[in-house]
């Protein structure tokens, strides 16, 4: 059942990212807790708030995420592990480690963007999963990471917030 509401979730963050046409990398990405983000300690407590204020910025939260959910997030993603059977998209084109480096250092791709995700972690109903997505330029630093909170309506998976883990 996971695998099904997995390939599910895949699909609807890269319908969401606007990341067709664009490379995927085709191993997962281990959970990035960084320094970077407005809240250092990225713990359920501190991500399960409606808004926080941070030096005079409002910052949204995510007040239905369940710890349930934030735990198995954090548990499937121990690992990396492969996203191929999960990946059903056409439109992204999986590559792998050394596919990746081999386009960092091509000249007719130092624009392009490659993405990471983490495995979606899910309440015990499948109502809801949490995700992380990065995505990364060849030709400078990281763009960007977030984290993603997504529902489950009728027989589809929707991104409902995101929570920015960092931003060049």
């Amino acid at each position: 059942m996971r695998s099904q509401h997995e390939a599910q979730v895949f699909s609807a963050v890269i319908k969401y990212s606007r990341m067709e046409g664009e490379f995927l990398s085709e191993i997962s990405n281990n959970y990035l807790i960084t320094q970077t983000s407005l809240i250092p300690d990225l713990s359920w407590k501190n991500l399960n708030i409606s808004e926080i204020f941070i030096a005079g910025m409002r910052v949204m939260g995510f007040p239905n995420l369940r710890k349930e959910t934030y735990d198995n997030w954090i548990l499937i993603n121990n690992q990396p592990s492969s996203l191929t059977p999960f990946i059903t998209n056409p439109q992204v084109t999986l590559i792998s480690r050394e596919e990746w480096e081999k386009l960092e250092n091509r000249t007719d791709y130092s624009w392009s963007i490659i993405f990471t995700l983490t495995r979606p972690g899910f309440s015990q109903d499948f109502s809801q999963a949490l995700i992380q997505i990065t995505a990364h330029c060849p030709a400078g630093p990281p763009q960007y990471g977030s984290l993603l909170y997504l529902e489950k309506t009728a027989e589809q998976w929707e991104v409902k917030l995101s929570y920015g883990l960092y931003n060049q």
